[in-house]
């Protein structure tokens, strides 16, 4: 039942008839099991790459895309809501609709390494990222341990900022260099996986096309359920159906971090180096 309620859009009491069940004990059933996978499998099908893992998958990006030390693509989606009568206009996004803002990290196969379901649908991208423990570690720590700082970066769009750890794409200001036009076509190219994960995780789990719920903690479990599930699909088989595209529109750029001019200035220096090199 749990599944079946991720995978499809129908109410518990059509659940219940099918199943042979009522509403009340459909309900229970159901978030019980997706609270186990939330809380218990989560944190072994969504984990952040180790230092052989990392060389992998960077590897992996480089090889089919030429983007050297890549080690995943970060996005942010939105999951509609019912808005909680408390605080509701915090949840209405830029779209207008209330949502959950996710913050997701994705490798070469679609495989997500990181994913952050706590913030409201307002809150801007770069905002979830700076509230984050993945935004601590883009800022103060290596991506990988025991590796040097500034080796491995993610791709990101433009609503994040510039940091050695993290390369969006040149401002096309209208006076573009043929190498920074490059670098933002690959760039593009490498980084839509993130895209294409998440139109994966909704086509399979379509519950997370409008999470009915009154609850806010209910619906991150069934988020949460969903992309676990998702992982633990990608690591057991492989799958032949396609899945429909959830592509997201890019938001404004917005401002570093922190603001600190020879972070910025290290940033640009290493993404005019790559997009010589490629």
């Amino acid at each position: 039942m749990a599944l079946w309620s991720l995978s499809n859009q129908e109410s518990f009491r059509e659940i219940g008839n099918l199943f042979g069940m009522n509403r009340g004990n459909v309900h229970f059933c159901t978030y019980q099991v997706l609270k186990v996978i939330s809380e218990k499998l989560k944190p072994v099908y969504i984990k952040w790459p180790n230092a052989a893992e990392c060389q992998q998958i960077a590897d992996a990006f480089e090889s089919k895309h030429g983007i050297p030390d890549v080690v995943g693509c970060i996005d942010g989606t939105h999951v509609a809501i019912r808005a909680p009568s408390r605080d509701r206009d915090s949840y209405i996004n830029r779209k207008g609709f209330a949502s959950i803002n996710i913050l997701a990290v994705c490798n070469h196969s679609q495989k997500f390494t990181y994913v952050y379901a706590d913030r409201a649908g307002s809150v801007h991208d770069a905002r979830v990222l700076r509230v984050s423990s993945l935004g601590q570690m883009i800022e103060n720590e290596s991506l990988c341990p025991g590796v040097d700082r500034d080796k491995y970066h993610l791709l990101g769009d433009s609503a994040y900022p510039l940091l050695p750890t993290l390369l969006v794409p040149y401002r096309d200001n209208g006076h573009l260099t043929s190498v920074q036009t490059r670098f933002n076509t690959v760039h593009s190219s490498t980084r839509s996986v993130i895209e294409r994960a998440f139109g994966r995780v909704k086509g399979m789990f379509r519950r997370l096309r409008a999470v009915d719920c009154t609850d806010v903690l209910n619906a991150l479990t069934i988020i949460e359920a969903a992309f676990t599930l998702h992982n633990f699909i990608i690591q057991h088989e492989q799958l032949g159906e396609s899945f429909d595209s959830d592509p997201d529109v890019e938001e404004p750029t917005a401002p570093a971090m922190r603001g600190n001019p020879a972070i910025r200035r290290a940033a640009k220096e290493k993404r005019d180096k790559i997009a010589v090199s490629i």
